[in-house]
């Protein structure tokens, strides 16, 4: 029988590998790899086609300002924009046809029916026949040279699905929001380092990434009904389709060059509910990659099945710890964990000087 003492074991174990593959061996390989430097990668000798699709639903005039900054991408080479309405029931679609008045050269498509983000986009990719598709949500704002440094690092580096970070943009709105603009900041410029290594990140968000549109096609069937215990999963979408690419051997890269903005809830029932769709993705994720662990790089996949066991393990002790009053510990390493990242994300912020940037390397 499995005693409470064991599993803390256990969930100390697990929290030592993956904090030191987080945090010193991401950060080494990181500092060691030439392709996460700053302008990595060398303009191509011809720029491959891009077609940027974007599944809309509900979203009103933001999606007016994304197509702004679409407009707005500094890209050479050919470039289409594809809005895929999933029949909102507000005035996004309205709105859509007046981004696509303001620029006549991107499309506006409606699904027959709602469908969600995975088979809206795959029906999208269908009728393109570019080199190259970008994903990018509806909300978001891309920067001017984001596109441009994706298609570069994914020509240089010779991978199949390059994506970029993803910041807060209404980080100053209340505390709840500078809090995930923290998180996101480590979770960018930390850890995804040790998957990054290897090329073959296991999550690259659907709000920034350019795949080979050959990879797409290759998963398409594999995308095509996502089910787990026989209902349809409509969430996690982009960790999906990232580990069917790594599955196929397709090579999967994060650069720290493109950048893009999105909303992060600003209310707390908006925040739990969007971390209990990520941690039901990542939980239903862990359990169906299980037959293809074969596939994944060894390392890798230490550190995957480490997080995975470690979203089902902390509950618990948490919850033993909090009975017995003992929470207070992990509670203040969290604390100190929290405020020594957030430190470094408000020295990153307000551009302190470079001689202080190395000396915590933070960069």
């Amino acid at each position: 029988m499995i005693s409470l003492a064991m599993v803390e074991w256990l969930f100390a174990i697990l929290v030592l590998i993956i904090f030191t593959n987080r945090y010193l061996f991401g950060s080494i390989a990181r500092m060691l790899d030439p392709r996460t430097k700053r302008g990595y990668g060398a303009d191509p000798a011809v720029w491959p086609s891009v077609t940027i699709v974007t599944p809309v639903f509900n979203e009103g005039p933001t999606v007016i300002k994304t197509a702004d900054s679409f407009a707005a991408l500094d890209y050479p080479g050919e470039l289409k924009v594809i809005f895929v309405d999933d029949v909102s029931t507000d005035d996004t679609y309205e709105a859509l046809l007046t981004a696509q008045k303001n620029h006549p050269w991107m499309r506006v498509d409606q699904n027959p029916h709602n469908m969600g983000k995975r088979l809206g986009i795959k029906r999208a990719v269908l009728t393109v026949d570019t080199d190259l598709v970008m994903s990018v949500d509806s909300d978001v704002i891309v920067e001017r040279d984001a596109l441009r440094n994706m298609v570069r690092h994914l020509v240089s580096a010779d991978v199949d699905a390059v994506g970029g970070c993803v910041f807060v943009s209404n980080a100053d709105e209340n505390w709840l929001t500078r809090m995930q603009a923290v998180k996101y900041w480590v979770g960018y410029m930390f850890l995804k380092n040790v998957e990054n290594a290897f090329n073959h990140v296991m999550c690259l968000s659907g709000c920034l990434t350019v795949y080979k549109r050959e990879a797409l096609l290759a998963v398409d069937e594999d995308v095509a009904d996502r089910r787990f215990l026989g209902d349809e999963v409509k969430y996690g979408e982009d960790r999906f389709l990232t580990r069917k690419l790594v599955e196929r051997g397709y090579k999967t890269r994060l650069t720290f060059d493109a950048q893009c903005y999105t909303k992060a809830p600003a209310t707390m029932a908006n925040y739990l509910s969007q971390q209990l769709r990520w941690r039901r993705s990542n939980l239903i994720d862990l359990i169906t990659a299980v037959p293809h662990l074969a596939q994944f790089n060894a390392y890798v996949l230490v550190h995957y099945l480490s997080m995975g066991m470690l979203l089902m393990f902390y509950p618990m002790v948490l919850f033993a710890e909090f009975t017995r009053l003992g929470f207070m510990i992990p509670f203040m390493l969290h604390a100190l964990l929290a405020g020594c990242f957030g430190v470094a994300y408000e020295l990153k912020k307000h551009e302190v000087p470079k001689n202080l940037y190395n000396y915590f390397k933070i960069i």
